[in-house]
């Protein structure tokens, strides 16, 4: 059995959290149906993004710790599944992608931003929650034993 560190956790679910939104989006999608002959750039990862910040939103609001390790392994799930469709398009026309690791560092810095201001809302949201203020003082029923 593999242990996971309780400051590991936050990397890994954004990891594979990235990794299936990259999959169903980037190399699922275009598949069923191309939305032009671009189909990448203008439609897919506008979803990528908007998706990746949804995600790191509710992550970082259930974790409540860790938005940055969440943002950056969510950046690189993406990026990771990005790879598997640049293969299945290389394979059918091997003159695109001529400038794959500009492709590949600009998508990883566009879903990370993304990712971020996501996952720095949803941090901040459950800080707010997190205060007493804001639930009112806490008050326990029961007295301390002497």
């Amino acid at each position: 059995m593999i242990r996971v560190q309780a400051r590991h956790a936050p990397a890994i679910a954004g990891g594979l959290t990235g990794a299936a939104i990259g999959l169903l989006l980037l190399v699922a999608a275009p598949e069923l149906r191309r939305f032009d002959t671009n189909y990448l750039i203008p439609t897919y990862w506008k979803l990528v993004v908007a998706a990746s910040m949804i995600a790191s939103g509710a992550g970082a609001f259930v974790l409540g710790r860790g938005w940055l390790r969440w943002s950056a392994a969510l950046a690189a799930g993406v990026v990771l599944a990005y790879v598997i469709r640049v293969a299945i398009d290389v394979d059918r026309d091997r003159t695109t992608h001529n400038l794959l690791p500009l492709e590949i560092v600009f998508d990883y810095l566009v879903t990370f931003v993304g990712a971020a201001v996501g996952a720095l809302i949803g941090w901040n949201a459950r800080r707010l929650a997190d205060k007493p203020t804001e639930q009112g003082p806490y008050a326990p029923g029961w007295k301390k034993p002497r």
